[in-house]
């Protein structure tokens, strides 16, 4: 019920939000709205279901070890 209360929410607050993005010229700008908004969303329903979500940190750690390693074994 929760859920279903934020989803209604934040449709609003999109389709308010929405009229002022359109247009050629902001078109980008409407891109990029979207995927904060879905990325938002998401976390947000993730939080409400109490889903165990990976930090992104870690996502992060992953890609740099290997270069930090690299670069260090060069000095």
């Amino acid at each position: 019920m929760l859920v279903l209360m934020f989803v209604i929410i934040a449709a609003v607050c999109i389709a308010a939000d929405l009229p002022s993005l359109k247009g050629r010229s902001k078109r980008r700008d409407l891109m990029v709205y979207g995927v904060l908004w879905i990325g938002g969303m998401a976390a947000t329903v993730c939080t409400l279901l109490r889903i165990q979500v990976p930090s992104p940190l870690l996502l992060i750690m992953v890609i740099y070890k290997p270069i930090n390693d690299l670069v260090a074994s060069w000095f």
